[in-house]
């Protein structure tokens, strides 16, 4: 399933977790080197189909040009530790999903960018964004798991727990407007 040389236990836990999970590398087209079995289930498609692939295969015609340049300007700026992005998604079949993306840099002991985590979220109905700070809970939890294994491996997350907590809010601004 993996692209590149990935520290073993961290794929392990990837590959357990019920979260939607890619890690990619930072070179040059920052390409998929893992996805879980979640990621798997949420777009269709196989690891064959994406590894070595930039992420923006899931975007397609109705996907919003300010959502997928956040999202581009985050990948481009080493300076920005983590964030979150809403964007219209594509699965293998054609049907859309409203996506909500989590990312966090793994950054090496001299705080360059390893690897890209990211974490996907169906939020297309209102019944699913309620749900949202749940996820962002058990997210958190992961994360946190996450981030002490890293560490074994010369990682480092930072911002992460900000990033949530501000995700936690926008959720729920946005729930209360449905």
């Amino acid at each position: 399933m993996s692209h590149t040389n990935l520290p073993e236990k961290l794929t392990a836990y990837m590959s357990r977790s019920n979260v939607a999970l890619a890690l990619s590398t930072d070179d040059g087209d920052v390409p998929l080197s893992y996805v879980n079995k979640a990621f798997c289930d949420l777009t269709g498609y196989k690891p064959e189909d994406v590894i070595g692939q930039n992420c923006r295969f899931l975007q397609g015609e109705d996907s919003d040009p300010a959502h997928k340049k956040a999202l581009h300007d985050f990948v481009m700026d080493p300076d920005i530790d983590s964030g979150r992005f809403p964007i219209l998604n594509y699965r293998k079949d054609g049907t859309t999903f409203l996506n909500f993306v989590l990312m966090t840099r793994l950054r090496d002991r001299k705080g360059k960018t390893r690897f890209i985590l990211a974490s996907q979220f169906d939020m297309t109905s209102t019944e699913k964004r309620s749900r949202m700070p749940a996820h962002d809970k058990k997210l958190n939890a992961e994360l946190a798991e996450v981030n002490a294994m890293s560490v074994e491996f010369g990682l480092a997350m930072r911002g992460s727990a900000q990033t949530i907590a501000d995700s936690i809010a926008m959720l729920a601004r946005m729930s209360l407007n449905e």
